[in-house]
């Protein structure tokens, strides 16, 4: 029986093995960075929202459950009207309050240190030893909070509509939705570019207030660089347009602040963008 034996010739090049190139699978980490926004953020963001709107709420609350007097039925008519007028009023005090610390606030727990903790404590190393890009990874993190902010928006507006009356609508998670944009696209810049993101966002927020309070209306030549900051001064008119719907008569249209509140999205998504082309050519090795 014969058997056939290979010969290479002495320093012949040996051939690795094909292999599949690895990839990514960007899309696997999705459920980690949900949860680990539903454990870390979404749920002091829902505490903290619960307990600020409890605060905020009852003492609302027992006024509204007051007698009504007379002269207030002799207005609306009956008892039943002036109720539901006195709880229109509610509803616009009580989102004119919360809605816009709510959401500052959201966006401040959303993206604290989404890089900026990473690179501070080194997980990097270990993040992107497999061939996924910063930029893909942290954008897709920003995009998965924005989306669980809103749910747990959704969640705290059930939650009200169950035990005081019906707020959720569309224009309210519109605005919810454009100002967190405003807010978390500025922080996500600041964490890819700095190390104190949350604190820079705060100062960015006072800076931009005071700014534009104080020299909005300056003809000036240099007055042109205050459309390097966002206008944050003018987020009241946005928040008191949405807290109003419940003031207006059946069948009023509701009108939103549009072009203001595309102004600070755009704002927040050109931040978002210009953090996205930072993590493309900063290394993150660089405190």
């Amino acid at each position: 029986m014969s058997t056939s034996v290979e010969t290479r010739a002495p320093g012949a090049a040996t051939m690795p093995p094909a292999t599949e190139p690895r990839r990514a699978r960007i899309a696997a980490y999705g459920l980690w960075q949900l949860r680990d926004y539903l454990m870390d953020r979404g749920t002091p963001t829902f505490i903290v929202a619960m307990l600020f709107g409890y605060l905020t709420l009852m003492p609302m609350l027992l006024r509204h459950e007051a007698p009504v007097s007379q002269e207030v039925v002799a207005r609306f008519g009956s008892e039943t009207a002036a109720r539901a007028a006195m709880l229109g009023q509610l509803h616009y005090g009580f989102l004119r309050t919360f809605l816009g610390t709510l959401v500052f606030l959201g966006a401040l727990f959303a993206m604290n240190g989404i890089v900026a903790n990473d690179r501070k404590l080194g997980f990097y190393r270990f993040l992107f030893a497999k061939p996924v890009t910063p930029a893909r990874y942290y954008g897709q993190a920003f995009l998965i909070h924005w989306v669980a902010f809103l749910g747990v928006m959704a969640l705290l507006g059930v939650i009200y509509g169950a035990a005081v009356g019906a707020v959720l609508s569309w224009p309210l998670m519109a605005v919810v939705a454009l100002m967190f944009l405003c807010y978390s696209g500025i922080a996500f810049l600041l964490s890819a570019a700095a190390r104190w993101d949350w604190l820079s966002l705060v100062a960015v927020s006072v800076l931009s207030t005071f700014a534009w309070g104080k020299f909005g209306g300056s003809t000036h030549p240099l007055a042109g660089l205050l459309y390097l900051l966002p206008p944050l001064h003018r987020t009241d008119e946005v928040y008191a347009s949405v807290s109003g719907v419940h003031l207006l008569a059946a069948g009023a249209p509701l009108a939103l602040p549009w072009p203001l509140m595309w102004w600070l999205a755009g704002y927040g998504a050109t931040s978002f963008l210009l953090g996205l082309l930072v993590l493309r050519h900063r290394r993150l090795a660089i405190v």
